[in-house]
């Protein structure tokens, strides 16, 4: 297994980033088709999803330390079906993993890299995933570290359109109520659910009692950027956010400023492609533990690069069509991410804290 160690800070950039790099680019269009111009309202909503998996995810660890996900769901359910749920969640990471790496290659083909072969850049993507998963937790939280800044600085550059927004865009304010800002927070509280995957990282953590603290920050963090696209997204697009695919990326090709200032998109090309590497890393260690953890083999290593060829199928087999692809994110894969990362957690642990209660009574 991996001894090595990290900081609550670093665990907390990780979880901004792997919550951001696919969210900022495809929530406000998936939000806007529900909520109309009341979209930007969603990550607000949505927070709590993320501040209950957070507080699931560390009270769980707190009740079985230096554990992750799948070795306490074996303390928890019994081994068997603990097991079994291991398996289970490392074929879910794996689907994961192949659906953000759909993700990052159809962007990149589908508006920049028109004749490379998508093929090519999963392959790439998922090889330099694959050596910092074998380089262990510190690798790829020092990667983080690194690529943060460079995933962030992009975004304010969406300040230069401040002259050409139209605030009235935000009017009419919930003029249709409630329940439409309610099913355009889905996609957020699926993107907010993926904070879980923390619970493979916190058995490395050594300050863990700030633990808490940084993970309040890295999920108000996270809300203020969506809501900040989205509000871009409001004052520039309008109403015609729901129309587009990529609102963020239409917003950068507005930009034009004393003729300095243009043709600002590979800027988001290069805040895509280090943020989606931050994201497909995160969750490719979350497949390689479940795994190893679900056999409780010493060592992770030889089984990175066959999963990472998991990863690559399911990137292909998934999806054979963009089409395919953003019909499942618009649709059900809202509720297969909320379903493996926010509802059985929380199962786990009400049995968790019952078998507590229940030991107590007896002895």
């Amino acid at each position: 297994m991996d001894h090595g160690k990290i900081t609550s800070f670093q665990v907390s950039l990780l979880m901004y980033s792997v919550i951001l790099a696919t969210g900022f680019i495809t929530i406000p269009g998936i939000s806007a088709h529900y909520a109309m111009n009341d979209f930007w309202l969603a990550p607000i909503v949505a927070i709590a999803a993320g501040g209950i998996v957070l507080a699931i995810s560390i009270k769980l660890h707190r009740l079985y330390p230096d554990k992750n996900l799948i070795q306490y769901s074996e303390r928890i359910i019994g081994k068997v079906p603990g097991k079994i749920l291991g398996l289970i969640y490392c074929q879910f990471f794996v689907f994961t993993g192949g659906i953000v790496c759909r993700e990052y290659a159809e962007f990149v083909t589908g508006n920049f890299l028109f004749k490379t072969p998508m093929f090519c850049l999963v392959i790439l993507m998922v090889l330099l995933a694959a050596f910092a998963v074998r380089g262990g937790v510190e690798l790829v939280v020092r990667s983080t570290l690194l690529l943060t800044p460079l995933f962030i600085l992009p975004l304010f550059f969406l300040l230069l359109l401040i002259p050409d927004f139209e605030i009235s865009n935000i009017l009419p304010f919930m003029s249709h109520g409630m329940i439409p800002v309610i099913q355009g927070s889905l996609a957020p509280i699926s993107w907010y659910s993926e904070f879980l995957i923390i619970a493979f990282f916190l058995p490395s953590v050594i300050d863990k009692n700030k633990t808490v603290k940084y993970s309040i920050l890295s999920l108000l963090a996270v809300s203020a950027s969506l809501t900040y696209v989205c509000l871009v997204s409001l004052f520039v697009l309008g109403s015609d956010t729901a129309d587009k695919v990529y609102p963020v990326l239409t917003a950068f090709r507005y930009i034009s400023r004393a003729d300095f200032f243009e043709n600002l998109e590979a800027l988001l090309l290069a805040m895509w492609v280090v943020g989606n590497f931050i994201k497909i890393a995160a969750v490719y260690y979350a497949a390689v533990l479940s795994f190893t953890s679900c056999f409780n083999l010493k060592d992770y290593k030889p089984f990175v690069f066959p999963i990472g060829m998991l990863i690559v199928i399911h990137c292909f087999w998934d999806f054979p069509s963009f089409f395919k692809l953003s019909g499942f994110l618009h649709s059900t894969g809202l509720f297969h991410l909320s379903t493996f990362m926010l509802v059985i957690p929380i199962l786990l642990l009400i049995i968790a804290l019952c078998r507590k209660q229940w030991s107590k009574l007896i002895t």
